[in-house]
């Protein structure tokens, strides 16, 4: 098994200072830092373990050399999909991309289940759409290529307990690994594992956008735990420069009495909170309880794998967050989260829940060597086929629907979906993907391709949504700018990207990747 010479000097270090304890020595060398991430328990006295099985052989990667995954955004798909594979040559194209690597995985946004005989009910709560789709899905999915899927997300709870349970339970009818929900805080935080021909893969699943009500919760003293999604809590605070605070300052003032004098640097209002900066951004901060079990569950998935991937779906945003014609850039805390996730034992971190591309960065680990994120993967699948939509997103649109029809009564679920779709998502890059593609050699991360995909935006309802692989050079040209766009944008370094025929590549260059942000 390959260790790595750093690696190897921090274990020496601890089993010195235990040594150095032992026969009396100044003992201030037992305080170590955490070896493998923030997640490191820190081993006190290495007599305790067993010698042919030491701690950081239990760490490390030990992937086949040529190990491939594909990473792909949202799967919001309602019926299967493969049959169109026989006559749309460029989505045949994207199954053999998924097919080849030696596992294939998603963020599943939706609930699987069979309408005749369930019992559940829709609880949209915020007025949104409630995704579902057809039990066939699982096995189509399956079919496809994928092995292994995330399923917390802000719709995994769209048709109750009975749904989440539901989706379970088909998936694993299809062989489909999950992660990210469960009857339980440790069920949901729990990673989920696929035994390939190469290697056991992992994934944990989190989301740090969910409706409320939908997190998991333990037990609490004689409080029985609740079924649920693996949640990430973040606070937001938004960041407004001198100007805007001082008018909002005024506005405490004559509302409430407060902050009449002076201007303040943290400021409350209408169940918002801001802070004095130099300029106007949206800042989180995580819950270092959800963190730290995260980050746990992470550890966990490298002790019991051999390669883990971590997912996140997030709506949190840092620019263009209130102009819906532009494409969203991620949270600043998914950064700290990413990087802290990659040091505890991830492999591939990605992120969705944005409906466009983000940042990619090759973040170069003190622990575990070069590993990628995706800060943004966009969507996937994008199916609008959604008949059963419940009256709540009816009623708060009927002026909606009294604009866009003569006769809003007689609208269906699409005569709705329509007009919404044109308020939100009505934009090349929400229907702009890629296939995101990680190869590693000698536990290292090799090459990074990205296949550009484009899902059909303006083709009839029934064929739109489906992913197909671009070959046109301007198309992929104008995806990948949105790739490099938003990794400028978040404070990245840009990326070298390659050209081949139907994707780019980008290998990482270990003099230029960052140990830290």
């Amino acid at each position: 098994m390959r260790h790595s010479s750093s690696l190897r000097s921090t274990w020496s270090g601890i089993r010195a200072a235990f040594l150095c304890a032992f026969i009396g020595l100044p003992a201030a060398g037992i305080a170590q830092a955490p070896v493998y991430g923030p997640a490191d328990p820190v081993v006190r006295d290495p007599q305790r373990f067993d010698a042919r099985r030491p701690m950081e052989q239990e760490m490390q990667t030990d992937v086949p050399d040529g190990f491939s995954v594909a990473a792909v955004g949202d799967l919001i798909i309602s019926r299967p999909a493969s049959q169109y594979a026989a006559t749309v040559p460029a989505f045949r194209a994207v199954l053999e991309v998924l097919r080849a690597a030696d596992v294939a995985t998603g963020n599943l946004e939706t609930t699987v289940f069979a309408a005749r005989g369930f019992t559940g009910a829709p609880y949209a709560w915020d007025g949104d759409w409630t995704n579902s789709s057809v039990p066939e899905v699982a096995k189509d999915l399956r079919a496809m290529g994928f092995g292994i899927v995330g399923r917390a997300n802000n719709h995994a709870l769209d048709w109750g307990l009975d749904g989440l349970f539901e989706t379970g339970r088909w998936l694993d009818a299809a062989g489909i690994a999950h992660a990210g929900a469960g009857r339980g805080e440790g069920e949901a935080r729990a990673p989920g594992y696929l035994e390939t021909p190469r290697a056991r893969v992992a994934v944990v699943s989190i989301a740090s956008t969910f409706r409320p009500t939908t997190e998991a919760l333990p037990p609490k003293d004689s409080t029985p735990g609740r079924p649920g999604l693996s949640a990430l809590h973040v606070r937001q605070t938004i960041r407004i420069p001198a100007e805007a605070m001082r008018a909002l300052a005024a506005t405490d003032c004559s509302l409430n009495h407060h902050h009449c004098a002076g201007l303040p640097d943290d400021l409350e209002l209408f169940d918002l909170s801001f802070r004095l900066g130099p300029s106007f951004a949206y800042e989180y901060a995580m819950d270092p309880d959800d963190l730290a079990s995260i980050l746990k569950s992470v550890r966990s998935a490298r002790q019991n794998a051999d390669i883990v991937i971590v997912a996140i779906h997030t709506h949190e945003c840092s620019t263009a967050c209130d102009d819906p014609d532009q494409p969203r850039g991620p949270g600043d805390f998914l950064a700290t989260l990413a990087h802290a996730a990659i040091d505890s034992g991830a492999d591939i971190f990605f992120a969705t829940g944005n409906h466009n591309l983000g940042p990619i960065e090759l973040y170069r680990s003190p622990v575990r060597g070069t590993r990628p994120i995706f800060y943004g993967l966009g969507n996937f699948f994008w199916s609008d086929v959604q008949e059963a939509l419940p009256d709540d997103l009816y009623r708060p649109n009927r002026d909606l629907l009294a604009k866009a029809w003569r006769d809003p009564a007689k609208a269906t679920a699409y005569d709705l979906t329509a007009p919404l779709n044109r308020a939100a998502f009505a934009h090349d890059f929400t229907f702009h993907s890629v296939i995101a593609v990680s190869r590693f050699v000698h536990n290292e991360l090799a090459e990074v391709r990205l296949y550009p995909v484009e899902l059909g935006y303006g083709e009839r309802l029934t064929k739109s949504g489906l992913p197909r692989l671009v070959t046109d050079r301007a198309l992929a040209g104008q995806i990948t700018d949105e790739v490099r766009d938003a990794t400028r944008r978040f404070g990245l370094p840009d990326l070298a990207m390659r050209r081949s025929e139907n994707f780019i590549a980008i290998t990482p260059n270990p003099d230029a990747a960052q140990a830290s942000r």
